[in-house]
């Protein structure tokens, strides 16, 4: 069973100003359809619009990318977040002892922008370092961290973009992101398929 919240229990949980919620709730959320139907109505948001909006304020807020680029971000990681867990499973069965899928525990994700040049849309790719582990080991004398981690690049315009080139490179700790969301909000993590890979 789902469960939906208002804009003032999203608020009070996530410790968001209420007025800059609804804002937000404004930009990264089309219209709600029944917000024009009844009178009165108060949008209930399902854990998934409540993650969109999260998840654009934190790029806004705390990343300091403007309401434009953030829904450029938002949009371009969309089916990637989407294809590895980070959306609710109404089943909370997705992840299994079966799961094939190489044992993340974090996800980082590097968002990249290449200079404005002219009038040209700004240009983002993403370089998504899935960590596998990380351990102190020791080294010529001293220790150190030994990481294992897979990488892959998105590039949702390949045509434009050049790894030579990068004006900007800003880090989205998303599997964090997503942690204290669910905690938060006390969702369940068995219905967040990357959380669940974690404690198997």
């Amino acid at each position: 069973m789902i469960k939906f919240f208002s804009n003032r229990e999203l608020a009070r949980n996530l410790d968001i100003n209420l007025a800059k919620w609804k804002r937000w709730s404004r930009e990264f959320l089309p219209p709600d359809p029944l917000g024009g139907m009844q009178s009165g109505y108060a949008r209930q948001y399902s854990p998934d619009e409540a993650f969109t909006v999260h998840l654009g304020g934190h790029l806004v807020a705390d990343l300091k990318f403007t309401i434009p680029e953030a829904k450029q971000v938002h949009k371009e990681l969309h089916g990637w977040l989407e294809s590895n867990g980070f959306y609710f499973d109404v089943k909370g069965e997705a992840a299994t002892d079966s799961d094939e899928r190489i044992p993340v525990k974090r996800y980082l994700v590097f968002i990249c922008r290449e200079p404005r040049i002219g009038n040209r849309n700004i240009d983002f790719f993403y370089i998504v370092r899935g960590i596998i582990s990380n351990e102190r080991v020791p080294y010529k004398g001293f220790e150190v961290m030994k990481e294992i981690y897979e990488e892959t690049i998105i590039r949702p315009r390949k045509e434009y973009i050049s790894d030579h080139n990068i004006d900007i490179v800003i880090m989205l700790n998303i599997t964090d992101v997503l942690r204290h969301f669910v905690a938060r909000l006390d969702l369940d993590r068995v219905h967040y398929p990357t959380l669940f890979r974690e404690d198997l």
